[in-house]
């Protein structure tokens, strides 16, 4: 049976991940280190690649991860356990330089209350929920590659970046949902090199997502109520929907056109790279298939830069990373009305109901000592800002709020002299709300469940100060014959809010852990 395009590459991404070449023994963490003396590699710009000191260099490793505690967003599971693989590797063939990264994941969500939809967090406000909780079943395939052609005339390349990914999930309790997403991205670029040192990149991006969701009942006797969100506890027709015999489909398609400019500055001891890039994106939702009925339309404006800079001295490395990314959304609703005769629906009007600014930035900095060609230690330090301002125009409600976070990074390395090695890492860190408004103004003619089951706490949770405690270590074996090594990690992060609320007390907590055993390859 031959296998198809999709399949093939994947084939090559795990083959290429997974064996090592025979040369010079290579100390541990090699990947790890590239990673932190480069920039630009989490670029957009496949051509890019040719503006780093590339490396052939790959990791490959299958996981357990559990999460578990009450302090949680009010549509996530109370649990979830789920395994995987992921597998990544640079690759450098006949002056082609190559990235590829591969993820698969499935497990169960418990405990998942009000939620008929994979990602219930999205920014699309169009969501449907319903007044019961459940387990979900999921799966999530994701699939990253980046293409970089030789440097032409010793001036020009081109690249081409493709990423991919699958999710599906399923409830198996009535009303039952099945939810599958599907996401693709492309992003063609070119890079001119002025000379060794300076060199500008751009490319264009097209995105391109999919929902499918569909809602039914096995016991098809009993009727439960659902709802069809439209932004900040409203609702269509402030009534539920019912749901009995008949199903619930809905379709979510959208579009992203937009692009990005680079400069990359390689010195001896300095590297600098500096990204602005702008998006659009435009996505409908739409009830029905065979009469298909406008649900809304989510559309943003994007903004956002990315500035990272290396500088080399002795025995010692300092770098600086800012990001900045900003979705200005407007949020369409639809009043339409079925036409009796051709059974379509016919728009009266339509109008801006529902405004978002989201905001998210971050500056960051790390000290690294070497020890000789090896990590000794890191040191870093991060701080976030996020900013959500939710208005509801109709009845002028709001929810807004803007916060603040920091991290604290400490990594230790220790290297053997069978070029075994030992790490441990500690990460501390605290967040905080600066400001809040919030605004709500309940029905008399309505239970309210929507606002007191999910907007109230939603908005608690949002506002809520927390500090967090990460942690990991990991034991990397001695080399094999063909120079690769396996390894054994071991990592948590435990958050724990500081203050009590109506919706949430000091003694909650949250935990995160992961085991994963997996393989470096050189």
């Amino acid at each position: 049976m031959e296998l198809t395009m999709s399949k093939k590459l994947i084939v090559s991404i795990l083959m290429a991940s997974s064996v090592g070449a025979v040369r010079a023994q290579t100390t541990a963490f090699e990947l790890e280190k590239f990673k932190l003396q480069e920039v630009g590699l989490q670029s957009a710009n496949a051509s890019l690649l040719n503006a780093n000191d590339f490396r052939s260099l790959g990791n490959t490793s299958v996981f357990y991860n559990q999460k578990k505690g009450d302090f949680k967003h009010p549509l996530l599971a109370s649990e979830s356990h789920f395994g995987g693989l992921e597998t990544e590797r640079f690759q450098e063939l006949k002056n082609w330089r190559l990235y590829g990264k591969f993820g698969l994941d499935f497990g169960k969500d418990k405990k998942v209350s009000n939620t008929t939809q994979l990602d219930p967090l999205r920014l699309n406000p169009f969501i449907v929920v319903d007044s019961l909780d459940g387990d979900w079943n999921k799966q999530h395939y994701a699939l990253e590659t980046k293409i970089a052609s030789p440097i032409l005339n010793e001036r020009l390349a081109f690249g081409l970046g493709i990423d991919y990914k699958v999710s599906t999930g399923a409830r198996q309790r009535d009303p039952r949902p099945l939810s599958t997403s599907n996401t693709l991205v492309l992003t063609p670029s070119v890079t001119y090199f002025l000379n060794l040192e300076h060199a500008i990149g751009i490319n264009g991006r097209y995105e391109n997502f999919v929902e499918d969701l569909s809602v039914s009942n096995v016991n098809t006797t009993t009727v439960h109520n659902m709802y069809k969100l439209i932004g900040v506890g409203e609702y269509v027709g402030s009534s539920p929907t019912f749901i009995g015999t008949s199903s619930i489909s809905r379709r979510y398609n959208g579009n992203k056109f937009g692009g990005a400019l680079q400069y990359v500055f390689k010195g001896e001891s300095f590297r600098f790279f500096g990204e602005g890039f702008v998006n659009h994106n435009a996505e409908r939702a739409k009830d029905g298939s065979t009469n298909p009925q406008e649900a809304g339309k989510h559309e943003y404006w994007e903004y956002g830069a990315n500035v990272e800079a290396v500088y080399n001295h002795d025995l010692s490395m300092h770098r600086l990373g800012f990001a900045w990314n900003q979705r200005n959304v407007d949020n369409i609703e639809y009043h339409q009305y079925q036409d009796a005769e051709t059974r379509q629906f016919v728009t009266l009007f339509s109008a801006v109901f529902n405004t978002n600014l989201v905001t998210n930035s971050n500056v960051s900095y790390a000290f690294t000592k070497w020890k000789g060609e090896a990590i000794n230690w890191d040191l870093g330090s991060n701080i976030f800002y996020s900013g959500w301002d939710n208005k509801y125009a109709v009845n002028q409600s709001q929810q807004t709020v803007d916060r603040l976070g920091y991290d604290l990074r400490f990594k230790k390395y220790f290297q053997f002299r069978d070029a075994s090695a030992f790490a441990v890492e500690l990460r501390p860190g605290y967040s905080h709300h600066l400001e809040s408004k919030f605004k709500y103004d309940e029905k008399s003619y309505s239970t309210n469940f929507v606002a007191n089951d999910i907007l109230y706490p939603t908005n608690a949770y949002l506002v809520m100060d927390y500090f967090n405690i990460g942690a990991s270590v990991q034991y990397t074996f001695k080399p094999s014959e063909n120079n690769t090594q396996l390894y054994i990690k071991l990592s948590e992060n435990y958050v724990k809010p500081t203050s009590n609320t109506a919706y949430f007390s000091k003694s909650q907590h949250r935990v995160d852990w992961q085991v994963a055993v997996g393989l470096l390859t050189f």
